[in-house]
């Protein structure tokens, strides 16, 4: 189980996109993540207990976008960076590519 949580807490933080005038900002992003790692580590403070979800917690410093690509209406492929600091493996910066769809509540990524 805390390979599967610490799993997904990687995949979180290795989300990130766009510089596009109408596609995410680095802003946009980073919050989507952050807000990614912070349910990740409300989930795993339920199961471990608040002490676990601390050990687990992921720092984002910071989003930079490379590329920035509308696919169709509102969505957008983004070639990202993420610098941040996960448990075990410390800080490291991570580049990779993300799907964003704009929703009614800000951006979302999409499957």
């Amino acid at each position: 189980m805390k390979k599967q949580l610490y799993g997904a807490l990687l995949i979180a933080s290795t989300l990130v996109i766009s510089a596009c005038s109408s596609g995410p900002s680095e802003s946009d992003i980073k919050a989507l993540l952050e807000s990614e790692v912070d349910k990740m580590t409300a989930m795993v403070g339920e199961l471990g207990g608040s002490s676990m979800s601390e050990m687990l917690k992921v720092d984002i410093h910071k989003v930079t976008i490379h590329s920035c690509e509308e696919e169709r209406s509102d969505v957008y492929r983004c070639d990202v960076e993420v610098d941040a600091t996960a448990p075990i493996t410390g800080r490291s910066v991570e580049r990779s590519e993300i799907v964003l769809a704009k929703s009614d509540n800000g951006w979302i990524q999409a499957r």
